[in-house]
Formats: structure tokens, sequence, C-alpha cells
């Protein structure tokens, strides 16, 4: 049952670093929106984060090394300290793998920043600029081809959020067929969390998978490896690092942030807020 009853049954395969404040973009299914004792931080400009050594110290203890730079409410890019982040961590954990999740805005002018990461995770969620903007709030696509060969070694992978925006007229497939023309080869398309559950739209196309990963169907397409991803059935854990200073060891993000004792906060006590909706009827 994954996210919806994560109890650490599954195996713990990266951490997170959650960082929070402004952002770039203003996605109105942004996760941030049901943390909201995380709303009022901002610590894109803080060295060391809040809680940065027990991080490290669960992540080692669970033989972690791949650590991926993300945010609750913003773009990572933002932060201010990915190079002095990055010595750091490499001064600790062995054989670091570190990740980076971004919407991609500022990737031409963080370049040095860019360049720190093994793994980058583009979130494109359509690249047609009338709905990137609907589900993103504003700005433009950012041109992948110019990424991939700007920075070489990364290992590039796109996140695509699903929405009725994309589903529309296919949209989806217009941009898988747009990233099968690049060295892209894994596309994650993810179930939106706190918005109407929209199901596997590979398999209402017709689509049967090739296999799975963690829990989670896999289609090849065009030479791509496209997985639905859905938060609430992954079977994968993490361990995260919160922007309050708090570490859970538990995948659902939006539980165990709330406590200084990184608790999990059980479902009843959530706060509503946002463009929240019922996710299961």
């Amino acid at each position: 049952m994954g996210c919806v009853n994560s109890e650490g049954q599954f195996s713990h395969w990266f951490g997170n670093i959650h960082l929070s404040g402004p952002c770039n973009r203003a996605c109105y299914f942004c996760i941030g929106q049901h943390m909201q004792s995380l709303e009022r931080l901002n610590n894109l400009g803080k060295w060391p984060l809040d809680g940065i050594d027990e991080f490290i110290a669960k992540c080692k203890a669970k033989n972690i090394s791949e650590i991926n730079l993300t945010g609750t409410n913003t773009d990572p890019l933002l932060f201010q300290n990915i190079l002095p982040l990055r010595k750091y961590l490499e001064a600790k954990i062995p054989n670091l793998k570190l990740g980076l999740r971004t919407n991609g805005a500022l990737a031409h002018v963080r370049t040095m920043e860019m360049a720190a990461f093994d793994k980058i995770s583009l979130s494109i969620h359509s690249f047609d600029t009338f709905r990137y903007r609907k589900l993103m709030g504003s700005g433009y696509p950012p041109n992948i081809v110019n990424l991939i060969q700007e920075f070489p070694k990364a290992d590039f992978k796109i996140n695509i959020v699903i929405g009725p925006e994309n589903i529309a007229d296919r949209d989806i497939i217009e941009s898988l067929n747009r990233i099968a023309e690049t060295r892209i080869k894994k596309v994650n398309l993810r179930e939106p969390y706190g918005q109407p559950h929209l199901g596997d739209p590979m398999k209402k196309w017709g689509c049967q998978p090739s296999g799975d990963i963690f829990g989670m169907p896999v289609y090849s397409y065009r030479g791509l490896q496209v997985c639905y991803w859905d938060v609430h059935f992954v079977e994968v854990e993490s361990v995260n690092l919160y922007a309050n200073g708090v570490v859970s060891e538990t995948y659902p993000v939006t539980k165990g942030y709330d406590s200084a004792e990184g608790r999990v906060v059980p479902q009843p006590l959530w706060v509503k807020s946002g463009r929240q909706f019922q996710q299961w009827q």
C-alpha cells in the first residue's frame, strides 16, 4: 500500500533534503500547501542546514548514497549554498550520488551549481506554453536540448505531474515524443498529491506495461522508460530532512515534518489548505 500506510516496511533507497522559501513558479498542486508549518520558513540562504548531521547519520545507517535536493514549496536552484552542501556531503557519505529536482528555470543562470549534480530531474509538465502556465503558474518550458548539451555528464530525467491540462488532447504523449528525440531515457508520470485522482494515463491509452519499479508500472515508449508514479502506493521509503531541521525515515513527505521528534502526524490531523481535495472517494 506504499505511501498510504507507510510504516517502514519497504527498503530505503534515497535521502531527500527539502528546502523551503519563495518560489519562481506557482504550481497549483504544490505539495507545500499541505505542510503549513513549513510555509513561514526560508532556509534558501542558510548554511549549515538545521538537522544536516542527523540526516547524514540516518542516511549512512540505511546505506544510502543517493541524496536529492528538492523543495517543499520552492525550487532548489534558489538555494544559495549548493556548492558547500556538495562538498560537505562528499566528505561524509561514501560514493555520493547527488540529485536535483528542479523546474529548471534557473538552470542556464546557475551553471556551476547545475554541474555539481550527478542526477537532474526536470519538472516539465507540458512543453506547450499555455498548458505549462496553467500547471506551473508562469514562465516557459526550459529548452531540454540545450540543457543536456550544456551538462553532458548529468543523468537527466523528466517528471511530468498529471493534470487535466496535460491529459487533454493527449498532451503528455506530445511531451513524450519531444523527450524521445533527446538522449533522456527516463520519464516519471506523477499522480498529484491533494488533487482528484486521475489514474494511469498510459493504461487508459491502451499501453501495456513492460515491467515495474517499486510496485509502479513501467512502459516502453519510443525508447523511453515511462513510469507511472503514484505517491500513495509506491513501495519505497526515504530519509527526509525538512527546513525546520526535522528528520523522518518514511517516504510520505507530508508526514513526519511537524514535530521536533519527527513523529508521523496521523492523517485526521493533517491541515487542510489550498486547493486540496479528498484524494480517494
